[in-house]
C-alpha cells in the first residue's frame, strides 16, 4: 500500500504542471462537447415539444424509425448529396487548375495568390448575404449582364432547376481558393530535377504532368478531397440564409432541415435524432474515404 501512495506521489510530482495547464481544456471539451452529445443522444429518444408544454415522453427508437421513413428528410440526404458531389468535384478541378497557373515565382504571380484567397477569407454569411444581391430577378447584377447581352432573366433562386446549381456556384467560388493553396504546397514540394530529366527523355508538358505532378500530389489531393467532402456535407448557412430550404424543399440540405425540425418546429427529440445521423453519416463518410485513401497509397 505504501508503495502504491509513493508511486502516486511520484506521478502527482512529475506531471502536476501539466495536468494544471490541460484541465480548463479538458473542462471545456466536456462542458461544451461531450455534455451537449451525450444529451442530444438522451433527447433522440423522447418525444419532445418545446412549445406544446407537455413533458417528454420516452418512445424509445421510433424517432429514428420515422427519419428514415420521412420523405423530406431523405430528399434532404439527396439534395446534400448532390450538392456535396458537384461542389467538391468543380472545387477540385478549377483549384488544381488555378494552383498550375499560378505555380510560378514573381510579383505578378505572388499578387494573383494573395487576391485569389479573398473569397475563402470571407465568412459565409456575409457572401451569402452578396450573392443574393447579385442574384437577384430585379437588379442584380447577374441579370443586368444576361439583359445587356439580349438574354432574358433568370431567377437563380426563385426556380427549381437553377436554385441548387446556384448555390453550388458560390460554394465552388469560395473553396476553390482552399484547394489551391493545398495544391500548391504540394507543387511546391517536388523536385525540379524530375521535370529536367523527364524534358531530357523527350516527355512534354501533358505527359510530364500525369506521370510526375500528379502521382507527386496523390497524398495531397486525397487529404484535401476528404476535408471538402466533409466540409461540404456539413454545409449550412448558404441555403439557410440564400433560400431556407426552397424552392420546394430543392435546396433543403440535411443539416438545414434539422435545424428547421429543431428551432423552428421545436421538435427536439426528433431533431436530436436527424443530428445524430448526420454524424453518422459524417463519421461514415470519413472512414469509406479514409480506407480509399489508404488502398490508393498502397
Amino acid at each position: 500500500m505504501a508503495a502504491e501512495t509513493n508511486t502516486l506521489n511520484r506521478l502527482w510530482k512529475k506531471h502536476r504542471i501539466g495536468l494544471f495547464f490541460i484541465t480548463p481544456a479538458g473542462l471545456m471539451v466536456l462542458v461544451f462537447a461531450v455534455y451537449p452529445m451525450l444529451y442530444t443522444v438522451y433527447l433522440s429518444f423522447f418525444k419532445h415539444n418545446m412549445a406544446s408544454g407537455t413533458a417528454r415522453r420516452f418512445i424509445g427508437a421510433a424517432n429514428y424509425i420515422n427519419l428514415l421513413r420521412d420523405s423530406q428528410f431523405l430528399n434532404s440526404i439527396f439534395v446534400t448529396l448532390v450538392y456535396t458531389f458537384w461542389g467538391v468535384l468543380f472545387t477540385m478541378i478549377f483549384g488544381v487548375l488555378l494552383a498550375l497557373l499560378l505555380n510560378k515565382d514573381g510579383f505578378v504571380p505572388g499578387i494573383l495568390r494573395s487576391v485569389s484567397l479573398m473569397p475563402m477569407l470571407i465568412c459565409s454569411a456575409a457572401l451569402s448575404v452578396a450573392w443574393v444581391l447579385m442574384y437577384n430577378y430585379s437588379f442584380g447584377v447577374l441579370n443586368a449582364v444576361l439583359t445587356a447581352v439580349g438574354l432574358p432573366k433568370m431567377n437563380f433562386l426563385g426556380e427549381i432547376k437553377t436554385a441548387l446549381p446556384s448555390l453550388i456556384i458560390l460554394d465552388v467560388w469560395q473553396f476553390t481558393p482552399y484547394v489551391m493553396i493545398l495544391v500548391l504546397a504540394g507543387l511546391k514540394g517536388i523536385p525540379t530535377e524530375l521535370y529536367e530529366a523527364a524534358a531530357i527523355d523527350g516527355a512534354n508538358k501533358v505527359q510530364s504532368f500525369f506521370r510526375i505532378t500528379l502521382p507527386s500530389l496523390r497524398s495531397v489531393l486525397i487529404t484535401t478531397l476528404i476535408m471538402r467532402v466533409i466540409d461540404t456535407f456539413k454545409t449550412f448557412e448558404k441555403p439557410f440564409m440564400m433560400t431556407n430550404g426552397g424552392p420546394a424543399l430543392s435546396t433543403d440540405t440535411i443539416n438545414l432541415h434539422v435545424y428547421n425540425t429543431a428551432f423552428i418546429s421545436y421538435e427536439m427529440g426528433y431533431g436530436s435524432a436527424g443530428a445524430l445521423i448526420i454524424t453518422l453519416l459524417i463519421a461514415l463518410l470519413s472512414i469509406v474515404f479514409m480506407k480509399f485513401a489508404g488502398s490508393f497509397q498502397d
